[in-house]
């Protein structure tokens, strides 16, 4: 995209004006209060719908007078030209050249319809062109000071990956729900798993058996005397069955008095655990807490031994402003710094203390929660016994009142005598009873078979829920590498730019015999340049202005080579602050980024007019 023409309509302090660009230089001369930056302005109006300044709104750039503002630019891209006009009333309307005249491609209010149409067919985006085409009077220090976060997000919305991010979010909430629906399923598991045990095939093969030698005995008429035995021998096992289903009964209270004691410790288990409910959430809180204080800790440290590195200094004057430092002035900045530090060591300490309490509280409640489970398995254990032995007491009575009928006598307990005769009608009874239990058990073997195929159903969902939580974490990893891939095939290129116009420019360099050199790292800050001079760290904070502005403006210039330039750049005043030697090596540095696209300049400075001498110049006066 290559700059021709700026055209304003009642906007900032212009009424109506048109201003022509050229290839190479295009400078902007004149004396302050001009409307040099309102043509800055106007181009990245034009271009983004947005004021240069941030949370400007768009209103308050249009002339005082006037009910609206419109700036416009023509321009060329791959050989056709366009005209785009902007309103501040939220209006843009683009135009093309064909045929020797204005086609309007678009008109429209809608600002989504229009940005999107924009960047598509431009390529234009605010945040890059903000970032890597314009220079307003005080970024870089707006963007020294921007949060890590905040750069990050904007490294994200440059390099493309905010639509991977949202995948990845999207990832990890389907995962979060897959781990509740896991949750679910395992607990449906337990409880088939308990009702699934087999108790009823030893019983039914037992009663198949009995009713075997009973028919038998019916058919070949061999008399009460093997019945009674038979009988005899069934009051022997009911017994043992009983004394047996008592003692599991017994064990299960586990150590308390009776059913009524299990269950109220169990209800106050199960309250104590409702009212310890949300330590998950409070500690992950806390953990968020220490580290936002850790952060704001290290950052007064930073901010502390900055202002001291000032007053200990032998030269007396700022390295950014070179005013005289008031030492008095730092001193009591620094120990307002260490007071509010100290606040936070205190309120840090606090927030440990409180973490650790709650890591102890949530420890307990796990414990807890396994003892829950212990107990409502033992209570759910003594239900099913005390079913089981009335069953089983119900047959001994049955079967002793019947022994006791014909008259047997005990010669021990619980072990009855056999008499030499009995009525072979009660043989067809035993038989009846016997056919009835066995119908009920398969009846109920039945039943578990149903619930065992059940419980291979949810095993099944089980597999799958785990196969899917596999899928998602993978995903979830791809997604990460992927955006760390991007960042790094993006950033490597841009950093090796950097470098090679750092080197161009001479700055920050070293003797190459001595084998030191300088490092630069964008990725460890979120495009924050860090410098490495000789294997040392250096604070950008403490570089010159004249450095700080440098390595800012090649930083913009190698990341626009990297992401892709529309072709020009603007720069508002660059060297504003700078000595003689730094203007002379601003200047150098404008004509050499001149060479491959159009540059944009602002100044008021008779040293810069005179260095770009051979620039189109655009020169401006007083407005009244």
């Amino acid at each position: 995209m290559r700059l021709e023409q700026i055209r304003l309509r009642t906007f900032g302090c212009f009424q109506r004006d048109d201003f022509e660009l050229h290839k190479g230089v295009n400078l902007i001369f004149g004396p302050n209060f001009s409307g040099k930056s309102t043509l800055v302005n106007a181009i990245f109006f034009t271009l983004t719908g947005k004021p240069i300044v941030p949370r400007v709104d768009a209103s308050a750039i249009k002339n005082a007078k006037a009910y609206s503002g419109t700036a416009g630019l023509q321009f060329v891209v791959d050989g056709e030209r366009y005209q785009l006009y902007r309103a501040t009333g939220k209006r843009i309307q683009l135009r093309t050249e064909k045929n020797g005249g204005w086609q309007v491609l678009f008109d429209e209010k809608r600002i989504k319809v229009t940005e999107t149409l924009l960047q598509e067919r431009f390529g234009i985006m605010h945040d890059q062109l903000a970032l890597t085409t314009f220079l307003r009077e005080g970024e870089i220090f707006e963007f020294l000071a921007r949060q890590s976060t905040n750069r990050r997000d904007i490294l994200h919305t440059l390099l493309g990956i905010d639509r991977l991010i949202e995948v990845r979010e999207r990832f990890i909430d389907t995962r979060r729900i897959a781990k509740r629906e896991q949750g679910r399923i395992k607990a449906h598991q337990n409880s088939l798993r308990f009702n699934a045990q087999n108790v009823h095939e030893t019983e039914i093969a037992r009663i198949e058996e009995k009713l075997k030698g009973l028919e038998a005995a019916y058919g070949t008429q061999t008399g009460d005397a093997e019945l009674i035995a038979e009988w005899t021998q069934h009051h022997r096992r009911l017994q043992t069955q009983f004394d047996t289903l008592t003692r599991q009964q017994n064990e299960a209270l586990r150590g308390c008095k009776d059913i009524g004691q299990l269950h109220e410790m169990i209800s106050e288990i199960s309250k104590a655990i409702q009212e310890s409910t949300g330590l998950e959430e409070k500690r992950e809180k806390l953990i968020q807490q220490i580290g936002r204080l850790e952060s704001q800790i290290a950052a007064l440290t930073s901010v502390c031994n900055t202002l001291r590195g000032l007053i200990e200094s032998e030269d007396r004057h700022c390295p950014t402003c070179y005013q005289e430092v008031e030492q008095e002035v730092i001193q009591r900045i620094v120990d307002e710094k260490e007071q509010e530090k100290s606040q936070f060591c205190d309120e840090l300490e606090k927030h440990k203390q409180a973490l650790e309490t709650e890591t102890t509280n949530l420890k307990s409640r796990h414990e807890l929660e396994q003892r829950l489970e212990t107990f409502q398995t033992g209570a759910t254990l003594f239900q099913q016994r005390i079913q089981e032995i009335e069953t089983v007491q119900t047959e001994l009575a049955a079967l002793t009142s019947r022994l006791n009928a014909r008259g047997i006598q005990r010669s021990e307990p619980n072990a009855p005598e056999i008499p030499p005769v009995l009525d072979k009608s009660k043989l067809q009874v035993q038989i009846d009873r016997e056919r009835r239990q066995l119908d009920k058990l398969k009846q109920e073997e039945a039943v578990r078979l149903d619930r065992l195929a059940s419980l291979h159903r949810v095993n099944r969902e089980a597999a799958h829920i785990e196969k899917t939580l596999l899928s998602l974490e993978l995903a979830c990893t791809g997604v990460e590498k992927t955006i760390a891939t991007l960042q790094k095939q993006i950033l490597r290129p841009a950093e090796e730019e950097l470098h090679r116009w750092l080197e161009k420019m001479r700055l920050f360099s070293t003797s190459r015999g001595s084998g030191g050199e300088t490092r630069i790292d964008l990725q460890r800050q979120y495009l924050l340049p860090s410098l490495t001079i000789d294997g040392v760290d250096r604070s950008l904070m403490l570089l010159s202005g004249s450095e700080k502005m440098f390595l800012y403006l090649c930083f913009k210039v190698a990341l626009a080579n990297v992401l892709g330039n529309p072709g020009f750049f603007v720069f508002d005043d660059p060297t504003l602050h700078l000595d003689g030697e730094r203007k002379a090596l601003m200047v150098d540095f404008i004509r050499q980024l001149a060479e491959e696209h159009q540059v944009v300049v602002t100044s008021y400075d008779e040293d810069v007019r005179a260095g770009l001498a051979e620039a189109h110049l655009i020169e401006m006066k007083h407005n009244v």
